[in-house]
């Protein structure tokens, strides 16, 4: 289960694929997840499912009371509380789930992912590369990981990560974006260009994608393509409802003209 995050527009801005829990294999992961068979766990997993966490909370802790070594109630409970922003509980559950099950590569994708929120990179990244290496084939660490190389200036690693992504899951239009920014920050610019057209490709709403295509397109002094870039992010966002990063991209785009008035080309 997930759903994309769409962070402010910006040269040094990455995208961020999943900001909910995982409670289900992705597509590309190889490792099974087994059934949920505690009927409580179940019902828990249905107000989840309905939006109702902190109903689902009640339920988590209702099976954890009645089984103190049910680790399925102590991971899908840290789902809720990362849900609900609570992320130091969240890696409490998931630290006591590994506990009782050690090796889960869920779990550790989950704790992971919890931990980049409190910004505490390194435990984060060991986490990660921990379900990695138990799971090579599951994608999402590989992009939850990028995104925390990269914002720590290990943009090698980073560009290694989305790369694997790549080959995993070639359709996932986050994935060839987060690696145009890596590229852009890295200065290779026609590596860029390319990533953020085939992200456009794959999803022809992405916003970011259209942003940042036109930023990179106005410093290598194309102002016009630039703006039909700028004009089309700023529809979209609007469009979605993200105001701050419409009104940045308003911003970009009165740049912009400024710049085609002036006669300026870069």
């Amino acid at each position: 289960m997930g759903r994309n995050k769409r962070l402010m527009l910006g040269l040094t801005v990455f995208v961020v694929t999943v900001t909910v829990g995982l409670s289900v294999p992705e597509s590309g992961r190889t490792a099974t997840i087994a059934a949920v068979t505690d009927p409580l766990v179940e019902q828990g997993l249905q107000q989840a499912e309905q939006g109702q966490l902190e109903a689902a909370i009640a339920t988590y802790t209702e099976a954890i009371a009645a089984d103190a070594d049910n680790a399925d109630a102590y991971l899908h409970r840290g789902i809720a509380y990362h849900d609900l922003g609570d992320y130091e509980q969240a890696v409490d559950d998931f630290s006591m789930a590994l506990q009782l099950r050690p090796d889960h590569v869920e779990t550790l994708y989950n704790r992971g992912e919890a931990y980049s929120h409190l910004t505490n990179a390194e435990a984060a990244i060991a986490d990660l590369s921990q379900a990695i290496e138990l799971d090579p084939d599951f994608v999402q660490p590989y992009l939850d990981r990028s995104i925390i190389l990269a914002a720590t200036g290990r943009l090698p690693q980073a560009l290694s990560d989305l790369d694997q992504a790549i080959a995993l899951a070639p359709e996932n239009a986050d994935a060839y974006y987060n690696r145009g920014k890596v590229h852009t920050e890295l200065g290779n610019a026609e590596a860029a260009l390319s990533d953020f057209d085939t992200a456009i490709q794959l999803n022809p709403e992405l916003a970011e994608a259209y942003g940042n295509r036109g930023l990179l397109r106005y410093q290598l002094g194309n102002p016009e393509l630039a703006l039909t870039d700028l004009q089309q992010a700023a529809e979209l966002f609007e469009a979605r409802g993200d105001q701050q990063g419409y009104q940045q991209t308003l911003y970009f785009i009165q740049q912009v003209q400024q710049a085609i008035e002036r006669g300026d080309r870069s």
